[in-house]
């Protein structure tokens, strides 16, 4: 059966009735593929810090995260988003189990440095352990994973979500990646352009063809291709065979390829 790691982000997992779809897209996928889903919830953290009167900045899409950030950041990711996610899926009959980077040391990180910047408690990742996730899909759970990880060190890191799943993809040996993102692809110039080479990627970020978070999740891809994932997607959510329909070739977002 083949492997298809999808990463769902915080903006379009708050549109209305979409988690509801995304759910019965996942049921629609078990049987013919086994799906491993990783998710985001930056407007959910922004929400919380806004609460709080933190403010953040953004360095080449990742948040800066200081200490109290980073206990906000596990608290929205690993507690609230992965349980809505966990929820909808089991009120779908899908067996979802909601972990995180921290357990059983799924995910070891160092610290991230932009450019030679500290940005704070952000992970690099160092190692994933597959065995653990193979471990639920072997039972016949579907995994749910906030990217929530732990350091070398000992310290909780902030993790992008993007580039978590891409070492998750690479580790389970899938065959799809899929970035369902609230666009409906890589927009150049305006227009979602179809497929994108990874040699053509770096040039795009130079040009600031592509900025703030797409350049995480455009790096995340290249890497993810180089080193055995078959194809990665980009897209919008389009109803609940969106996921399908990805898998078919009929998706209307973007493809990344060599």
């Amino acid at each position: 059966m083949s492997m298809a790691t999808i990463k769902i982000g915080g903006s379009t997992i708050d549109t209305p009735g979409l988690l509801d779809e995304f759910a019965q897209g996942v049921k629609d996928l078990c049987g013919s593929y086994l799906p491993v889903i990783v998710h985001g919830g930056g407007k959910d953290i922004a929400r919380q810090l806004d609460a709080l009167n933190k403010e953040f900045t953004f360095v080449e899409g990742m948040r800066v995260t200081d200490e109290e950030t980073v206990k906000v950041v596990q608290m929205v990711l690993s507690g609230d988003v992965n349980k809505r996610i966990v929820n909808e899926l089991i009120s779908k009959k899908v067996p979802a189990v909601g972990i995180s980077g921290i357990d059983c040391g799924f995910i070891v990180v160092s610290k991230m440095l932009v450019n030679g910047q500290d940005i704070g408690f952000v992970g690099d990742i160092e190692q994933v352990n597959p065995n653990f996730v193979g471990f639920f899909l072997g039972g016949g759970y579907i995994p749910v994973i906030s990217p929530v990880s732990r350091g070398v060190d000992g310290a909780v890191y902030n993790v992008n979500a993007d580039l978590a799943a891409s070492e998750i993809a690479i580790s389970l040996d899938s065959e799809d990646l899929i970035f369902v993102s609230d666009v409906p692809g890589v927009k150049i110039g305006g227009e979602v352009r179809k497929i994108i080479s990874i040699s053509e990627i770096e040039n795009l970020i130079t040009a600031g063809d592509v900025t703030g978070g797409m350049i995480p999740k455009l790096r995340s891809a290249a890497d993810a291709i180089g080193r055995g994932v078959k194809r990665v997607h980009i897209c919008g959510w389009d109803g609940k065979d969106t996921l399908r329909n990805v898998l078919k070739g009929k998706s209307s977002g973007t493809v990344i390829q060599e």
